[in-house]
């Protein structure tokens, strides 16, 4: 396959096939997953600095129907005909949303409804670029809405925005926002470069001016996930007063779709805004995010009728739900690991032997191969393969359980009459939480219980809901491991994941701490000059890597469920299946 893939290559780079049919091709390799990151990587120009140059290409889709994968350009739900309005689309979902605002959450399901309801500067489309938003146009250095040096970007904003109540969107909120996020004591979950920013000037309604101290390389993935707030709502608020606010559960913006209400436990719904600017759009009248906390009984509803959708469908589902007569399966790769998050700030995982010999102990390669019947590919670090600063050759702890059990025996860990390892009178022993709901992640859990009591370590799979794992223990380090997956932009930015916790980083529930890395990605978000960032951000997955500073098991493939009328759909490899719901529409 290596020569294929070299000669793709070469025939691109010299003009003899195009991009398109680079990426056809290399769907039809390997069902668009594993190559198309490499490939365009090869390919790529020259990065320039602007707002679109750390963006990877986008992969390809597949639609399950028993068949060979399609090629990208038939992956996506087609249209018949003009778009009509009209109609309720039900989404079914096992967790349940917390607060509906990004910065506030650590939920995809809380990310995927408040983004329906707020607008945002720019977005990510299904290719992983920037789009325009609230503002009129991407800042680019070609468009003069990013200075030469780096430091300043522009956003000039549109006129015909209203937020839900009927007031004018204008500057004033964005810059509200700002204030809100490097505000003292809220609950932000990180100010990583939005603590870059200097000032923000509003010269007039319609225009919004950012100054940075340093260059911020990823600030428009930072903007596209941060709802703007309103300023005639929230204004004049200290931190306690809006950490606490009711618009957090029933929030009021600029999106396509209004907030109508939330039934704890059962349902989020949200209703056509009228005065949405994309005249005609949205074209559904009712969005309905219905929680079903139980896989199998979704599962069931898909097939009834009473949901219309899921997303991130378990593997285990997946060759049932291409039964469905009512539905189809689109599997799209992401750029989202499955892992385990390992509490550094505590025995045992302040010991690094300890998260070595976890991972020599656990083969990751059957689960993917057996558990996930070969529909993911094993996961050894934070970038994908699809990001152009992915390395392949990081240290990888493949299973080798003879290799464990060394490790362990040369730390001191000794094999007790029950078969658990002991040191100083502590067994190996601790608990993985797990968010109650899935069989598929009982089954992996079990597997890699099973595996670890081979080598003498006890693990315990203790069941939570979502909000004891977000909500708690995960962001106050009061768990021994958990398992989850975890979001990413689209840039490969690694500080909210490695940046030690005196930074306030969003991500990094380890509480792993490293100055020496710390350094190198503060240098890589200070420049815009693409290779000068992956030979950074190489040298950074090379230290994390030997260090095992998370466990990382799979990378997850969206598999979305949708009702065969629905229409407009364009799948994406980011985690925001929602990014073009306005475009949705059904064939009634």
């Amino acid at each position: 396959m290596d020569d294929v893939v070299s000669r793709f290559k070469d025939e691109s780079q010299r003009g003899l096939i195009s991009r398109r049919e680079l990426l056809r091709r290399a769907a039809l390799l390997v069902g668009g997953i594993s190559v198309v990151g490499p490939l365009l990587e090869g390919c790529a120009s020259s990065p320039t600095p602007s707002a679109s140059s750390s963006a990877p290409a986008a992969p390809a889709a597949t639609q399950a129907t028993g068949a060979a994968p399609a090629a990208p350009a038939a992956a996506a739900a087609p249209a018949a005909g003009a778009p009509k309005s009209g109609g309720t689309f039900t989404v079914g979902s096992p967790q349940e949303p917390d607060r509906l605002w990004g910065p506030f959450t650590g939920l995809t399901v809380a990310q995927e409804v408040a983004l329906l309801v707020e607008g945002c500067l720019v977005r990510t489309d299904d290719k992983l670029l920037p789009v325009p938003d609230l503002a009129s146009e991407v800042p680019t250095m070609e468009n003069g809405g990013i200075s030469k040096d780096g430091l300043t970007y522009t956003f000039k904003l549109r006129k015909d925005v209203k937020w839900h109540d009927g007031k004018p969107f204008t500057s004033k909120d964005v810059k509200f926002t700002y204030d809100v996020m490097v505000m003292k004591d809220t609950d932000v979950r990180s100010r990583i470069g939005w603590d870059q920013i200097t000032s923000v000037d509003t010269p007039d309604d319609y225009t919004v001016i950012f100054k940075f101290k340093s260059i911020d390389a990823p600030f428009l993935d930072r903007v596209a996930i941060t709802g703007i707030l309103p300023q005639h709502v929230l204004g004049g608020l200290d931190a306690a007063a809006i950490n606490k606010h009711a618009w957090f559960r029933a929030p009021m913006g600029t999106g396509p779709f209004k907030f109508k209400e939330w039934v704890s436990g059962d349902h989020v719904t949200l209703v056509k805004n009228p005065d949405y600017f994309k005249k005609g759009q949205p074209y559904l009248d009712q969005i309905v995010y219905k929680i079903v906390p139980d896989a199998n009984a979704l599962l069931n509803q898909l097939d009834t009728g009473e949901a219309d959708c899921r997303f991130r469908l378990n593997n285990e589902h997946v060759e049932i739900a291409k039964g469905l007569k009512n539905a189809t399966v689109i599997s799209t790769p992401s750029v989202t690991p499955w892992l385990l998050w390992m509490n550094q700030t505590q025995a045992p995982f302040n010991d690094k032997s300890i998260r070595l010999a976890l991972a020599y102990g656990i083969d990751k390669e059957g689960i993917a191969k057996t558990l996930l019947k070969g529909l993911v590919e094993p996961s050894w670090q934070l970038v994908s393969p699809l990001s152009w600063a992915y390395d392949p050759n990081v240290p990888k702890h493949k299973y080798d359980p003879a290799k464990a059990k060394q490790i362990l025996d040369d730390a001191g860990w000794k094999v007790g009459s029950d078969g658990i390892r002991e040191k100083d009178g502590k067994k190996l022993s601790f608990e993985v939480m797990n968010i109650a709901g899935e069989q598929e992640r009982v089954q992996i859990l079990s597997f890699a219980q099973r595996q670890w009591k081979d080598i003498g370590v006890d693990a315990k799979i203790k069941m939570v809901d979502v909000a004891t794992m977000w909500g708690n223990a995960l962001p106050k380090r009061t768990y021994e491991m958990a398992y989850s997956y975890t979001g990413r932009l689209a840039d490969p930015d690694m500080s909210g994941w490695y940046m030690s916790p005196s930074k306030s980083p969003a991500y990094n529930y380890s509480g792993y701490s490293n100055p020496d890395t710390d350094k190198l990605l503060t240098d890589a978000l200070q420049t815009v000059d693409q290779a000068k960032r992956k030979e950074i951000y190489l040298k950074v997955q090379q230290t994390v890597a030997e260090d095992e500073t998370y466990l990382f098991l799979f990378w997850l493939t969206n598999h979305t469920v949708l009702n065969k009328k629905l229409k407009g759909y364009k799948p994406a490899p980011g985690y925001l299946e929602f990014w073009n719901a306005d475009e949705w529409w059904l064939d009634k």
